[in-house]
């Protein structure tokens, strides 16, 4: 009679901590019974090591008798118990193989090209996220997804992706990725200090909507890989050929008028959409031969896509990027002068960082950061000088779309910070 009523007491403790409101057995989702199993048993559970094994039994009859054979399975599985063993030979160990086994669970959402979930999320991310668990697991259940399978892999991003793009109630019928990419941009525009909120407030609305990508965006990069096409040979100094040189220099009126280039060399931007393409893996070298990747080709098809690794590369990370972020907004209202760039970027500059002796940057460091982001804009065809004399510049029509992607980019990336 004793052991019936301790085998009752540890099932309703087991109930109580699993399913608190009294939900029956049934309704505990997979991705639940991992994050008992692999994390709160031994690290949050009031039991000595020798009890895991009549915890995760008794869990796996519940589970059974609720019709949920996979998720009872688990519960004594061979990979369970190394999880366990190994928190107990040290907390590290037990973190890691519990995260790694997570993120090899069928039934966690996997990153995709319309969303890379954030390590810390707001609520209607991490919401979005346990339903889209709950939808993997439902496929799983009705061997619409089949682990091992050939196309699993896809067909579980296809079906995620579907779901992302699909309106649902939770989100009062918006999109789940439209809910994520809401709070993302709530995030962003919040996030301290002083300088960036009142940087970011009044672009949030402006990126609700993606901007269309024009079908000549970037048009210098497109004319080089368009160029290079099959290959071309380089110059022992790994120089573009002295004929590309001397027709962007034409095309673009990239060189003192008169004079006829010698080099890529002497073309300086000609030079920065070369880096820059090597840099994206749009071009790349064999010996002396300078040729269009698959890649390259694929970005030539599609002008979305071009403007997305254009203005992702334009704008950088670290420094550069939060620095660009303070002179494209102040491109965004009208042509500006390179003074009042610098001081908008340096006003930003002075609050979020501070050089190796703690002293605050100054103008001519933030001028030098905002150089190696002009550059490459008015390579890209995204910047123009309306006046080079007093150093106005403006964003053309294409330089607009591509702040509007890259700040838009940037606005909806993960959280891995709860400051986003």
């Amino acid at each position: 009679m004793t052991h019936t009523n301790g085998a009752e007491e540890a099932q309703d403790h087991l109930l109580g901590w699993l399913l608190p409101d009294g939900d029956p057995v049934g309704s505990l989702a997979q991705e639940d019974v991992e994050r008992f199993c692999w994390y709160e048993l031994p690290v949050k559970w009031a039991a000595e090591p020798t009890e895991y094994r009549r915890v995760l039994t008794t869990l796996a009859q519940l589970l059974d008798d609720a019709g949920r054979p996979r998720a009872a399975a688990l519960c004594t599985s061979e990979a369970t118990q190394e999880i366990l063993a190994a928190w107990q030979r040290a907390p590290e160990e037990g973190r890691a193989a519990f995260q790694q086994a997570a993120a090899a669970s069928p039934v966690t959402p996997p990153d995709s090209g319309l969303l890379v979930w954030g390590a810390v999320m707001g609520i209607d991310e991490a919401v979005a996220r346990t339903n889209a668990s709950r939808l993997l697991e439902q496929a799983l259940d009705d061997g619409v997804l089949v682990p091992g399978s050939r196309g699993y892999a896809a067909a579980r991003i296809s079906c995620l992706e579907r779901w992302l793009t699909t309106p649902h109630p939770t989100h009062d019928g918006r999109t789940p990725l439209a809910a994520i990419h809401a709070e993302r941009r709530r995030t962003w525009a919040e996030a301290p200090p002083a300088a960036r909120r009142r940087l970011r407030g009044p672009l949030a609305d402006l990126l609700a909507t993606a901007p269309k990508a024009p079908n000549d965006t970037a048009e210098p990069l497109r004319w080089l890989l368009e160029s290079v096409g099959d290959g071309v040979t380089l110059t022992q100094a790994g120089y573009l050929p002295r004929a590309l040189a001397i027709e962007a220099a034409e095309r673009y009126d990239w060189y003192l008028p008169g004079m006829v280039p010698r080099t890529e060399h002497d073309v300086a931007r000609l030079a920065e959409l070369h880096e820059l393409a090597r840099h994206t893996r749009l071009l790349a070298k064999r010996h002396r031969k300078l040729s269009l990747t698959a890649r390259g080709r694929q970005h030539l098809a599609d002008p979305a896509l071009l403007e997305d690794t254009a203005a992702g590369t334009w704008f950088g990370d670290g420094v550069r990027a939060d620095l660009a972020e303070a002179a494209a907004a102040a491109l965004l209202d009208g042509e500006t002068a390179l003074d009042d760039l610098t001081t908008a970027a340096h006003a930003l500059a002075t609050e979020l960082f501070t050089r190796a002796d703690g002293s605050a940057p100054s103008r001519d460091d933030v001028r030098h950061f905002l150089w190696r982001w002009l550059r490459p804009g008015e390579a890209l065809g995204f910047l123009t000088y309306r006046d080079r004399r007093h150093s106005t510049i403006a964003l053309t029509d294409t330089g607009r779309a591509a702040a509007l992607t890259a700040l838009r980019a940037r606005a909806h990336a993960p959280r891995s910070t709860p400051g986003g």
